[in-house]
């Protein structure tokens, strides 16, 4: 669009305008009507602004080219990435997990590892070699890889911590890709969020694409015979002192069905087993996570649970029992030793 016809636009628009209609404008300017609703469409689309013209004036104005796209354009192109933006959260909900086989699996839950100072690292080698080296395992990291504090209003805990920025980004990559734990999903809970660059670190180290998403992710285990539906998030909503599952069971009564639910963020465990109301039965997990020298809870009185830093739930797809068809164990070599006996059974 050139600039002679850019004047011509901020022309009729200032006729219209004076008049009141384009008809009236086109009289104005001794032109036709249609020229004149072309040359007013133009100026719209590029948001100017009407200037009362006369015919008497000794001068014209001048009329700059535009600095960026009109209005509606850019209306066009917030459609168009919003539109993407919504297919991707789509394809995020119940997204499938293929299992190539009906041969029973271990689903590994891994507690917040916040890999530093205050890990478990005895217990951490012992549950990264259980992970790697057991046939049928597949594993979830329930969030918080590092503590990653942030320098606001946590600059004690951050200041307390003798381990730096790099050193944890390069612990994190080791859990990633180096440990050869066979992942099949991170969350990304709190801690990742306290520095949002090191979330976009985890994602750029990705290099198996293994999902990453932030707190909940709702998948399914696509079994040749059967679908498990897996509910895990960094925590679901709700808590109680009652019971370490409040929200798990908060999730099962009144979010989308699945089959498990899990958990962790709280540094305890729990694992139950429930038929509810609607004849489904369900299966509820908590994972303690490897934070165990934790001043911060200690200060503010948390309990600090002994057991539980993974859990696995064994998955027997050829069971037709739904009670049975699942087990969970809150000691990962436990229920190593069981899926490894499950795995040879059916053989």
């Amino acid at each position: 669009m050139d600039k002679d016809f850019l004047v011509l636009c901020q022309e009729a628009l200032d006729a219209v305008d004076q008049e009141g209609s384009i008809s009236a404008g086109a009289r104005l300017l001794d032109i036709p009507v249609g020229t004149v609703r072309h040359r007013v469409k133009r100026a719209r689309e590029r948001d100017f602004v009407p200037r009362r013209i006369s015919s008497e004036s000794d001068f014209d104005l001048p009329v700059f080219d535009d600095d960026d796209i009109s209005a509606p354009e850019i209306l066009d192109h917030m459609e168009r990435r919003f539109e993407k933006k919504l297919a991707y959260e789509k394809s995020q909900r119940w997204f499938p997990i293929k299992v190539r086989s009906d041969e029973p699996i271990g689903l590994a839950v891994v507690g917040d590892p916040h890999l530093g100072p205050s890990c478990n690292i005895p217990l951490l080698k012992r549950d990264v070699r259980i992970m790697s080296e057991t046939e049928g395992v597949m594993a979830i990291n329930i969030g918080d890889t590092a503590d990653n504090w942030s320098y606001g209003r946590l600059l004690q805990l951050y200041s307390e911590e003798d381990i730096s920025r790099p050193t944890e980004q390069r612990l994190s990559r080791w859990f990633l890709r180096d440990a050869k734990i066979p992942w099949v999903l991170w969350l990304h809970g709190n801690h990742e969020m306290m520095h949002s660059e090191f979330s976009t670190y985890l994602k750029t180290i990705n290099v198996e694409q293994i999902p990453m998403i932030e707190w909940r992710a709702r998948f399914k285990l696509v079994f040749p015979s059967l679908e498990v539906r897996v509910d895990a998030a960094h925590d679901h909503k709700g808590s109680s002192i009652y019971n370490v599952m409040h929200g798990q069971k908060r999730a099962a009564l009144w979010d989308e069905d699945a089959d498990i639910y899990v958990a962790g963020h709280r540094h305890t465990w729990g694992l139950s087993t429930e038929e509810l109301d609607d004849g489904r039965v369900v299966f509820f997990g908590r994972a303690r996570g490897y934070k165990f020298l934790d001043r911060y809870a200690v200060r503010h009185g948390y309990h600090n649970d002994k057991y539980g830093a993974t859990v696995l739930f064994v998955i027997d797809p050829q069971d037709t029992n739904p009670a049975s068809r699942i087990h969970s164990f809150v000691d990962l070599e436990q229920g190593a030793e069981y899926l490894e006996w499950k795995r040879a059974k059916r053989a």
